[in-house]
């Protein structure tokens, strides 16, 4: 798994782990199994990139990961005999919940995944495989401060003693890539103050 670790980095990536895409896709009950694929993916190895996407009418871009995760494939099946496909976006599986379970990092209150001693601002990929690969110690979930909740403008973010709850209907980011949203601050989503008021975001 170094080897796979190593090559990813080489390739733009700052972590990536492995995953077996049933356990992923138990987060996702909802979607499909995958792309048609000529064949069925068992794997998946995850990769997170520094940086948002690229802010578009439709969301954020993601072609600069598939392009990177397809050079990692070309190099894969030069040292594998396994099928590889990639994914730029994670796409179909949970990104946030593949990337915890990879042991990449953990989620906040806000749904999304911080990297330790990068935060949030990362996107994620993906690259489906039926390679056998082994697993790997997943990440957790956020300490629930509130400092999230607390600030955030559309009460998107709620938490009590037992409690977590994330209203993504609410969420102006969400609002900006569904609905054309108007932006509250330039180069944000929506408004990200959950992302930069967060204290372990980049711990």
């Amino acid at each position: 798994m170094e080897q796979l670790r190593k090559l990813f980095l080489a390739n733009g990536a700052i972590r990536a782990g492995p995953v077996r895409t049933e356990r992923a896709m138990a987060y996702a009950t909802e979607r499909m199994r995958g792309r048609r694929l000529p064949f069925i993916p068992t794997h998946a190895i995850v990769a997170v990139f520094a940086g948002k996407p690229d802010i578009g009418a439709g969301g954020g871009d993601y072609s600069e990961n598939g392009a990177r995760l397809r050079s990692a494939c070309e190099t894969l099946r030069e040292l594998y005999p396994s099928n590889f496909y990639p994914s730029g976006n994670a796409y179909p599986l949970p990104a946030v919940q593949a990337a915890r379970l990879a042991g990449l990092g953990w989620i906040g209150l806000n749904g999304l995944l911080n990297v330790p001693g990068v935060g949030s601002s990362v996107t994620i990929g993906a690259v489906l495989t039926d390679l056998e690969l082994p697993d790997a110690g997943e990440g957790g979930y956020c300490n629930r401060c509130g400092l999230c909740a607390a600030s955030c403008p559309a009460g998107a973010i709620t938490v009590g003693e037992s409690s977590r709850r994330f209203t993504r209907e609410l969420c102006l980011s969400h609002r900006r890539q569904k609905e054309g949203f108007p932006l509250s601050r330039d180069g944000y989503y929506g408004c990200d103050i959950c992302q930069d008021i967060c204290p372990h975001a980049a711990g």
